[in-house]
């Protein structure tokens, strides 16, 4: 066992001293490194992976950036009182959105809307809890954009309420990141929601550089709204060569 674990150490080893200064490498690359069969090389990747030693980052792309460990949301004070009243009412929920990417931030708003994911047969009743609390709470069922929020230039602290079917990407009553990213790109992208591009871009680089990204949990979480080819032409723009590009382009002006 001993010489095992010394003999994937040396792999390593290599592997850092060939790629420490590419930012991705193929299955191909470590199998030319290594000079061992294909079927070798899947382990070996899936062992450093597992152990923390590689971060995989794409289908057949890895990466030996370092990540920090033990990253976590950091609220606003609306969604920890949120948070705070959701968890006595035993009802299913999560909060996603900004609070829980804040963490990958330049620059956080003064203020901003807590999304709040709630099971779809409970939402209209803490709609109401909400309210009688005295907090602004809007229900998104039939609101296809956010220029009827934007004319409430009175309301500082404001809840947008969701129902949601799939509480999987979540954890105590906050969303995953790969589940935040995906909610605030649909938002952004499909309701206007009043973040920039280049901030939303921010923060996926940030997230890479900084945490173990799960890509395939990005994509699997973005077919659940529909925008799954948006979210894997993100992931994957690296692994697409300039002539496709070229001919994508063709063919969207023939449209």
């Amino acid at each position: 066992m001993k010489e095992k674990k010394r003999s994937l150490a040396k792999k390593l080893e290599l592997i850092k001293k060939k790629l420490s200064d590419r930012e991705s490498f193929s299955v191909a690359d470590i199998e030319s490194i290594l000079a061992v069969k294909r079927s070798t090389v899947y382990w070996i990747l899936w062992d450093l992976t597992r152990k923390g030693y590689l971060n995989k980052i794409g289908k057949g792309l890895y990466s030996l950036q370092k990540k920090e460990p033990n990253i976590k949301p950091v609220l606003s004070s609306l969604a920890t009182r949120i948070l705070r009243i959701m968890q006595e009412t035993g009802y299913q929920f999560f909060i996603s959105g900004l609070d829980i990417l804040s963490v990958f931030m330049e620059h956080i708003p003064e203020s901003y809307p807590v999304l709040l994911f709630v099971n779809r047969y409970s939402v209209e009743e803490v709609h109401d809890l909400l309210s009688r609390k005295q907090y602004d709470t809007i229900m998104l069922a039939d609101i296809k954009n956010y220029q009827p929020i934007r004319k409430i230039s009175s309301v500082k602290e404001l809840v947008l309420l969701y129902q949601s079917n799939d509480f999987r990407y979540s954890y105590k009553g906050l969303a995953s990141f790969e589940k935040a990213f995906v909610d605030i790109y649909y938002e952004v992208t499909r309701r206007n929601y009043p973040l920039s591009l280049q901030e939303l871009a921010r923060i996926y680089i940030n997230m890479k550089r900084r945490i173990s990204l799960d890509t395939s949990r990005l994509i699997r979480i973005a077919s659940r709204r529909n925008i799954h080819y948006d979210i894997r032409y993100i992931v994957e723009r690296n692994l697409i060569s300039e002539k496709a590009h070229e001919l994508a382009d063709m063919l969207g002006s023939q449209n």
